[in-house]
């Protein structure tokens, strides 16, 4: 697994752990879920954007290589 691989998967483990915080969150219920309900999306949505971002820039990076272009350096 190159880099961007391992940084796409530890993205996607970021949210899983802040979906299951999340959860275990929401199970437990009372005035601590409903005081710390929206930081736990904001982490979970903010995790799938940078896992997204991620996988983009890989997916542009590999089809730039594939066109012989290359990073400078």
């Amino acid at each position: 697994m190159d880099a961007m691989g391992l940084l796409v998967a530890l993205a996607a483990v970021g949210v899983a752990v802040a979906l299951f915080n999340g959860l275990l969150s929401m199970a437990y219920g009372g005035e601590a879920d409903q005081r710390e309900s929206h930081r736990h999306m904001f982490k979970r949505v903010g995790w799938q954007a940078l896992a997204i971002a991620l996988v983009l820039v890989a997916l542009i990076a590999s089809r730039l290589v594939e066109h012989g272009i290359t990073p400078a350096g």
